[in-house]
């Protein structure tokens, strides 16, 4: 058996009755607060998500494309005939390899702040909203 107690249907009610906050008199307004406040986190949790399905389109793309192009390498450096020209390919395409790699990460860490960004700024201002609710509130008492 649970030691919790029963909570009727209506939470509201429930706490309104056992007149725990007298300094906030408003448990309604506490509960709308909350709502909003789990409906902000749930924005801003669809937000991550989002940015981490990008994040894993754009791999899955850079791999895609690092795979085509180590093939074509190997198929380019099967067809040249001298070591000093096969070594001045390989340089080559080592600096183009190099160049994309960063170019990718650039534009992976771009997409992880961008979805960072915007679901902290979805935080940050659901909580300054709550504590003037939280404020005003009170302050209707």
């Amino acid at each position: 058996m649970s030691d919790l107690p029963n909570f009727p249907a209506d939470i509201t009610k429930y706490f309104t009755s056992l007149n725990m906050l007298p300094a906030f008199p408003a448990v309604t307004a506490l509960v709308e607060t909350q709502k909003r406040n789990l409906a902000a986190l749930t924005a801003a949790n669809k937000l991550i998500f989002e940015g981490a399905q990008a994040i894993t389109q754009r791999q899955v793309e850079v791999i895609r494309r690092q795979v085509a192009d180590a093939t074509e390498a190997a198929r380019v450096l099967a067809t040249t005939a001298s070591p000093q020209e096969r070594a001045v390919i390989q340089t080559e395409m080592l600096k183009t390899a190099y160049e994309k790699s960063v170019s990718d990460l650039k534009e992976v860490e771009d997409l992880l702040r961008k979805s960072s960004t915007e679901a902290l700024g979805l935080v940050h201002s659901r909580f300054l909203e709550a504590v003037d609710e939280v404020k005003a509130a009170v302050e209707k008492k």
